[in-house]
């Protein structure tokens, strides 16, 4: 099986074997040129090459390309430096209360709960965490239905579990949420850029996802969905220059601001993060999304497969509809991080999740990739064992 887009384009592939797109993808050439470009203009020009009206219309590009991305329309899409941002922003404008409570999953990224416990502290609602550490492999949907009931204000969870690679049923879970009278909230940072993803149709509320991943951009942008419904309610929590309905007034005495996602974003920012966000997304359209799922599933049961040859205790779920990019295995008698950073030695690049080795292959590697880290991770296992 061959990449999806040209090796030329990520010069690093010549030298390592890169399966780690789930901790930082790599950015494809074209867009770190614009991005180069866009910082050499503006550095070198000032407002000569970026006035006021540059800077305001700065993020129409990226908004553009992520309501193609989630086929929505642009004004549904805010674009803000980091999922936990936008959906800190959000979360402190519901402010669950005491009585209320809040269901996410205790192995999922910190992100994505930290936010409810702080709210926790100040209001006194409840954080329901699925209890799944203990068995990873084993999350199902009836293990969070469980936790839900009608006092339930929120599901916050990951589309695609960071460490173990399963892949969520969306709609389902909207489902249950809006049965309940709660939201949706969905970090989509691991599946965003590899799964398609309908935000109307999925039924998700709001849909948060970083840049620097699947999406193959750089860090400091992600992007944020909010459905109509609560884009017609949502007040943003935080105000600055860029909340307003017109930018350009610069007036002190009076707030007239922008609600829906457009109110996510009030300050300025690393521009040049949304220009890469942008030029990405673009880049994995122009792939596509549905032939990017195709490929790295293939390659993430490829690499299932070896994993489990080498003893490997796989943690990510085999069946193919509930595993996309991701591979996750534990050695017994092995520490993950010690093996990772020996891997990495020998120039195989993957990350210690949860006592495991995560691999993770997107549109850029290849068959070639997958049959050397599975060789090296079987020299290093003998070597250490």
């Amino acid at each position: 099986m061959t990449t999806l887009a040209p090796r030329t384009d990520f010069p690093i592939l010549e030298e390592v074997t890169y399966l780690n797109t789930a901790s930082i993808a790599l950015t494809p050439a074209p867009v770190r040129r614009a991005v180069a470009e866009f910082d050499e203009r503006l550095a070198g020009g000032g407002t000569v090459r970026f006035d006021d009206a540059a800077e305001a219309a700065a993020y129409e590009p990226a908004r553009n390309a992520a309501a193609r991305l989630f086929n929505t329309r642009p004004e549904q899409i805010g674009i803000t430096t980091s999922m936990s941002e936008a959906l800190c922003q959000v979360a402190w404008w519901l402010r669950p209360a005491a009585g209320s409570n809040i269901v996410a999953v205790d192995l999922d990224f910190p992100s994505v709960t930290y936010v409810w416990m702080r709210l926790a502290r100040e209001t006194g609602c409840e954080v329901r965490l699925v209890p799944a550490l203990a068995d990873p492999a084993a999350l199902s949907f009836d293990d969070i239905a469980a936790l839900v009931d009608d006092r339930t204000v929120a599901i916050s969870v990951s589309h695609v579990q960071y460490a173990t690679g399963l892949v969520l049923d969306v709609s389902r879970l909207a489902d249950l949420a809006h049965s309940h009278g709660a939201l949706l909230l969905l970090d989509a940072t691991q599946s965003a850029g590899m799964i398609p993803l309908d935000a109307a149709a999925s039924g998700a509320d709001a849909i948060f996802a970083g840049g620097y991943k699947w999406l193959c951009a750089t860090f400091g942008a992600a992007v944020c969905y909010l459905a109509p419904a609560l884009a017609a309610r949502f007040d943003a929590p935080f105000a600055g220059w860029r909340s307003v309905t017109d930018q350009t007034l610069f007036d002190a005495t009076h707030l007239d601001p922008l609600y829906g996602a457009r109110g996510l974003e009030y300050s300025t920012v690393a521009y040049g993060s949304g220009i890469a966000l942008g030029r990405a997304i673009e880049y994995v359209l122009d792939i596509g999304v549905e032939r990017i799922l195709e490929h790295d599933r293939q390659l993430a049961g490829l690499l299932l497969e070896g994993l489990t040859r080498l003893g490997g205790q796989v943690i990510t779920p085999q069946a193919e509809h509930l595993h996309a990019g991701i591979a996750t295995a534990r050695f017994p008698g092995q520490d993950a991080v010690r093996l990772a950073a020996r891997l990495a030695a020998e120039g195989v690049h993957v990350s210690p999740r949860l006592g495991g080795l995560r691999y993770s292959a997107h549109f850029y590697n290849n068959t070639d990739d997958v049959a050397r880290a599975l060789a090296v991770t079987a020299h290093v296992l003998s070597a250490t064992g």
